[in-house]
């Protein structure tokens, strides 16, 4: 997957299959894991970027753990749609890990001077916006990925961190401004594209 591809949140899961999941159904719980695991892989993927992908995995499994765990108190009707409160329990998950003391950001990857074609050039872009996403702090990589990647609404976005709505907006002004800036550092050939 291209590192600059969005990964939009799946259709929502067919009510009767959510009712089936909330009941304990074996095989609603298989269709409901398998409909969102793509997202919340890729979401805790790029909150951890640089630092404890090692960890993915289990955090991956961890989210459906605690999501199968609280599905039966889910209230369809309730402020969130599955999809939300779900990447909320991924989200919270990938922060926490990431306060953990013992994971240093590891330096992103070189990359060459030489351009010879434009797939070469997409493939430097995604790898730039990569690590230029790894570089951001956490708390303005976690409103980044869950707005740019995942397309959550200003208020979802709030809601999933416990922010206000102002701060969610600040954090990710800064964000996309210091995603500008490296990008511009990181491709000064490309600099006029994204000044």
């Amino acid at each position: 997957m291209p590192a600059a591809a969005a990964v939009r949140s799946p259709e929502p899961l067919d009510e009767l299959t959510l009712r089936r999941a909330q009941r304990g159904d074996e095989r609603a719980w298989r269709d409901l894991v398998e409909h969102h695991q793509h997202a919340i892989h890729a979401l805790i993927w790029r909150l951890l970027a640089g630092r404890a992908r090692h960890r993915v995995e289990d955090l991956t499994q961890e989210t459906f753990v605690r999501v199968l765990r609280a599905l039966p108190t889910f209230d369809p009707a309730g402020p969130a749609s599955l999809s939300t409160w779900m990447l909320t329990i991924a989200t919270r998950l990938a922060l926490n890990e990431l306060r953990r003391p013992e994971h240093e950001e590891l330096a992103a990857e070189p990359m060459g001077d030489e351009r010879t074609d434009a797939l070469t050039e997409r493939q430097r872009l995604g790898a730039a916006i990569a690590a230029g996403v790894a570089a951001l702090p956490d708390t303005q990589r976690a409103v980044f990925v869950l707005r740019e990647y995942h397309e959550l609404e200003y208020q979802d976005i709030a809601a999933a961190l416990e922010l206000d709505l102002g701060t969610v907006k600040s954090r990710l002004a800064r964000a996309r401004a210091a995603l500008r800036d490296y990008l511009v550092a990181a491709l000064p050939e490309l600099g006029g594209r994204y000044a």
